[in-house]
């Protein structure tokens, strides 16, 4: 079978979104290439790789994005399409010198091409995210999760995922009950079940996003405390919960905001990320709108995390 190979020169800054939106319009694959990751790898101060810094300014800055879409589609339309969602995504964030041209491609050479750049990284002190193919010597003490990206959204490089999952690991209690909204690959939901949570709800519109959550749960073996269900927040059956973890968009915590009071437990905790700076306020404003307590901001690259105290539940 023939695919169509898109490829967009974008920012780190709005690759999660792009990434995204491509998955959204029917891509069956995505493939990224985010010299940031190799750098943020590099200088990590436990790692044993070495890179002169010569060879780290020559890998630029541009992110490399590749989505495969199979070969029957109208691909005038298509670049149409991808188009018009990056210029609206570009009224947010940086999404840089955006489309790039198309290929075309066998299916085995898209299939397992992109492997090739998803390596095992720590994206928080003590928790390594490993690829299923991929050979790690674990540390003591340390968290491997294993994942499988699949077609699904998220790999945990990004920074909104690093801060979510350090949040995790401070907020925490063992045998909590913890929501995790738009869980994507399931990266959160394992990450909270590792840490000790006693029960797991996993919530996704995207129905890939749910099937993978569910292959990934198994292969790290807490399918039994992970449920996963298609939908939005206010879909799923009123439930209190420890803590609330939402790594999605600005827009979205907003709208949820006003529903959390009735999914938390008094004195429980949401975890907010994926908030560009420039909306931080305004997140912030919403949140406390609803009687919750900001107790924590973390800021990373142009992004921000912040942790809400339910100061009363409904």
């Amino acid at each position: 079978m023939k695919w169509h190979e898109i490829k967009i020169t974008t920012t780190d800054e709005a690759s999660d979104a792009v990434s995204e939106m491509l998955t959204s319009i029917g891509a069956g694959g995505v493939a990224i290439e985010d010299p940031n990751d190799i750098r943020r790898e590099v200088l990590r101060s436990d790692s044993l790789d070495y890179a002169d810094e010569e060879f780290l300014s020559s890998l630029g800055n541009d992110v490399i994005i590749k989505a495969y879409f199979q070969g029957d589609i109208n691909i005038t339309e298509l670049e149409q399409l991808v188009k018009e969602k990056i210029r609206f995504i570009s009224n947010f964030l940086n999404t840089g010198h955006g489309y790039s041209g198309y290929t075309e491609v066998d299916d085995e050479d898209w299939s397992t091409a992109w492997k090739k750049y998803y390596k095992p990284i720590h994206i928080s002190k003590g928790i390594v995210i490993k690829p299923s193919w991929e050979d790690y010597n674990m540390k003591d003490g340390e968290i491997v999760i294993e994942l499988d990206p699949g077609m699904a959204f998220g790999t945990g490089t990004h920074e909104t995922t690093a801060m979510c999952a350090g949040l995790l690991q401070k907020y925490l209690k063992q045998g909590d009950e913890v929501i995790d909204v738009g869980c994507g690959t399931g990266i959160l939901s394992i990450i909270a079940a590792k840490l000790g949570a006693n029960h797991i709800t996993a919530v996704d519109i995207d129905e890939v996003a749910i099937r993978v959550t569910r292959e990934n749960c198994i292969i790290n073996s807490v399918h039994d405390r992970v449920h996963a269900l298609r939908g939005v927040l206010d879909e799923v059956p009123a439930q209190k919960a420890d803590i609330v973890a939402a790594n999605i968009i600005a827009n979205i915590i907003i709208d949820i905001s006003k529903i959390m009071p009735y999914y938390l437990k008094a004195g429980g905790y949401f975890i907010a990320s994926g908030i560009i700076k420039e909306r931080s306020r305004e997140v912030m404003e919403a949140c406390e709108a609803e009687g919750f307590s900001c107790i924590e901001r973390l800021e990373s690259g142009e992004w921000v995390a912040m942790v809400f105290k339910c100061l009363s539940s409904l």
